[in-house]
Order: structure tokens, then sequence, then C-alpha cells
């Protein structure tokens, strides 16, 4: 996954995964950017098959994305790559400043649930 397509198509997969199914419109207010620019980020994920598309079961005419196989796992090895990565660099520090990162991260955890 990584180098194959942008953040921003990474954060479509990640969003679709924990949401499941999801409309252009609701993809492009989760990434904060316009519907034209989520319809060539969804149209290229298409083109990569890490997104289908279907018809919504109450309302016909609604159009919902949802992850392939191939985005699910996608997804996957993306996160054990950033995973890898925070965890090499974690392991480069002292256990003191590891504490310190823990502490800020409690923090900042904190704040994003505000």
């Amino acid at each position: 996954m990584e180098g194959e397509v942008p953040d921003a198509a990474l954060l479509v997969l990640i969003v679709l995964d924990k949401q499941d199914r999801m409309s252009l419109s609701d993809l492009a207010e989760a990434a904060k950017v316009t519907l034209g620019s989520m319809s060539q980020t969804v149209r290229r994920l298409e083109q990569l098959a890490y997104v289908s598309k279907s018809r919504g079961t109450e309302d016909r005419r609604k159009v919902l994305f949802t992850l392939t196989d191939e985005g699910r796992a996608a997804v996957t090895a993306s996160r054990r790559h950033r995973r890898d990565w925070l965890n090499g660099r974690l392991a480069e520090l002292t256990a003191a400043e590891r504490d310190d990162v823990a502490r800020v991260a409690a923090l900042l955890l904190r704040i994003a649930d505000s």
C-alpha cells in the first residue's frame, strides 16, 4: 500500500474500514474535501480494486462505497507498517523519554476526546 495511493486515499480506506458503507458526500465530509476531489480519490481506489460501489437498500438512488478484501488488506498493511515504524522510533528512546511520550499521549487523547 505504501506509495501506491496518497494519504487522502488511505484516509478513505481507514474511514471505510471503521464505518463499512458510506456515500461519496459522507466520505468527502469525513475527509474535509470537496465532492469533486473525493470523486477522483474514490475513482482511483476503484481502479485499484480497493473499494466497490453498490446502491443503497432504502434509497436505490444513493451510491455507497465499501472496502473490498484488497482494500481491507491495504489498510491492514498500512497500519502494520506505521506501527512497526513507530515501535522502531520508540525503541530508540530512553526509558525516561518513553515515559514522557506515554504521559503526553494520554493528554493528547484526552484533548482529542473532548
